[in-house]
């Protein structure tokens, strides 16, 4: 049976420019390449996830504007279901990204802070009982995940899913305010090596103390090229990274979070399997690595490797 899964979070228009180098104030620079695509870590994670081979529905919050219908094409264009099931005020939250040629490094500009403390209403969230005819049905869906983004939408879903014994997967960057509240909603937790809750000062013994005292069993430090460690009922461990040549670092985060999910989703949540999901998701972000922007890396058309899970 193909692996279903819903992400609940954030959808942003992305405007990206591949450049030599950052402009100096006041200068003008010439792009050598750009990329108008949805963005947003839950809609890039349900892209990766339609690229492994899986069916994703994205339940999100968009304003009715006339540049929102160019997100939602382009995810479905990708292989997602879009759910809107809130609305903001104004234009879709825009994201301008520039990329370096030589590093593959980023530059972002967004009001994204803006949808952290969004509280979008009112919320019309999909059934988890129900299959609809463009909705992922709560029978088939193998997971959930989150990005933080849109708690009145996120939380709830995590609610639902875990009272049907859905494994809920949940994307952190950094620790916010309202982290605490989301990590206590969800049984797995892949973060970032900035991610730094009050007292720890990011080191991973201790993010991993406050992950494990908030409920989350399995648990996940995402470090760049570095390995990654993790902590499961059944002990710790680390997944080496392989060595990639890298164009483009944008998404990869967020691709690594979508070929997870699909993982679980595909297997179930298995403290003896945990490593192994891990390392498949960090060879599909490897995939998105040599590539300018979020999409150049689909072309070589669904993963869908059955061997591969």
């Amino acid at each position: 049976m193909t692996p279903r899964a819903v992400f609940a979070g954030l959808a942003t228009l992305d405007i990206v420019q591949l450049v030599e180098r950052l402009p100096h104030p006041d200068e003008k620079v010439a792009a050598l390449d750009f990329l108008v695509a949805a963005g947003g870590p839950a809609a890039n994670a349900a892209v990766a996830f339609a690229h492994c081979g899986g069916e994703a529905l994205l339940v999100t919050a968009l304003p009715a504007h006339t540049m929102s219908p160019l997100i939602e094409q382009d995810l479905n264009t990708h292989g997602v279901d879009v759910s809107v099931a809130a609305a903001y005020d104004g234009a879709p939250i825009t994201a301008s990204i520039m990329v370096t040629r030589a590093t593959g490094e980023r530059a972002v500009v967004s009001p994204t802070g803006t949808a952290t403390n969004a509280n979008p209403g009112p919320t019309a969230l999909p059934d988890l009982d129900g299959v609809g005819a463009s909705q992922v049905g709560a029978s088939q869906v193998g997971a959930v995940m989150l990005d933080g983004y849109f708690r009145a939408i996120g939380l709830p879903l995590a609610s639902a899913a875990r009272e049907r014994g859905i494994p809920v997967i949940l994307d952190a960057g950094s620790h916010k305010h309202y982290t605490d509240e989301v990590v206590a909603a969800v049984d797995v937790a892949v973060v970032s090596q900035d991610f730094a809750p009050p007292g720890t000062d990011g080191a991973p013994g201790a993010v991993f103390t406050y992950l494990r005292g908030l409920g989350v069993t399995h648990a996940a430090i995402t470090r760049g090229g570095r390995e990654i460690l993790y902590v499961t009922p059944s002990g710790t461990g680390s997944v080496p990274v392989g060595r990639v040549e890298v164009v483009d670092t944008l998404g990869a985060g967020d691709f690594f979070h979508g070929a997870l999910t699909y993982r679980i989703a595909s297997l179930g949540l298995d403290d003896a399997r945990f490593a192994e999901d891990l390392a498949y998701a960090a060879r599909v972000a490897g995939e998105s690595l040599g590539s300018f922007g979020t999409r150049a890396w689909l072309a070589g058309g669904n993963l869908d490797d059955r061997s591969g899970v």
